[in-house]
């Protein structure tokens, strides 16, 4: 018996495909400003494409004590004079899609869902992690990063390096979930990842099957 693609299965794909390929990130002015970009790596969205960033959090240690961020054409902004790490993330960007294709017949079945959370850092200072997906440094400003989930390396895995020039250049990550990054070029480096997690769990309060992690660091190089 063949199987048949139904719109709502060309929906889900496309769903997956277009989370996969985009990501936040952010970009420091000055040491007293940090940017906030949305997109495909160095294709930031605009307009309408950003407005749901508005309930990101930007800061420096605890989401709580996060700086008010202002919309602008292509990015957010928030006015952060701090010269080591900041961090950005958000879980309500999306609402939570569908995982599976149910048939009508199965009416009494709803079909598992995922929601995203999405995480993004300016700088290589730290050494610890202080959110669940995030490349840390082996120490302060090091091209060696360790990629982990909730403290532990996610070893053997996927990472995107994008360059000044904006070429991508795929990696993965080594046993210890390690990437060391060639700076050869003058400019921002954009390093990012992404790591599905089954469980249940509770995203912006609703409640899913499955996680779908995003992290993004930047960095400059001179």
């Amino acid at each position: 018996m063949k199987s048949i693609a139904t719109p709502l299965t060309f929906l889900l794909l496309l769903s997956a495909s277009h989370l996969q390929a985009h990501e936040i990130w952010l970009e420091k002015h000055n040491n007293t400003q940090v940017k906030l970009f949305l997109g495909e790596p160095g294709e930031p969205e605009s307009g309408d494409e950003i407005a749901g960033l508005k309930n990101t959090k930007i800061y420096i240690n605890e989401k709580k004590d996060s700086f008010p961020i202002t919309q602008h054409s292509t990015h957010w902004s928030a006015n952060v004079a701090h010269t080591g790490d900041i961090l950005a993330t958000v879980d309500d960007l999306w609402q939570p899609w569908d995982l599976e294709e149910v048939p009508v017949w199965q009416f009494w079945k709803s079909p598992k869902q995922q929601a995203a959370k999405l995480f993004a850092k300016a700088g290589r200072n730290s050494t610890q992690s202080k959110v669940e997906f995030e490349f840390v440094p082996i120490e302060p400003q090091s091209n060696t990063l360790t990629l982990t989930y909730k403290n532990s390396p996610v070893v053997e895995h996927d990472v995107t390096v994008l360059t000044p020039s904006k070429t991508k250049i795929k990696m993965t990550t080594n046993k210890d979930g390690q990437i060391t990054v060639k700076t050869e070029q003058v400019g921002l480096y954009v390093v990012s990842s992404d790591y599905p997690v089954n469980g249940e769990a509770v995203i912006a309060g609703n409640k899913v099957d499955s996680t779908y992690n995003i992290t993004s660091v930047t960095f400059q190089a001179n």
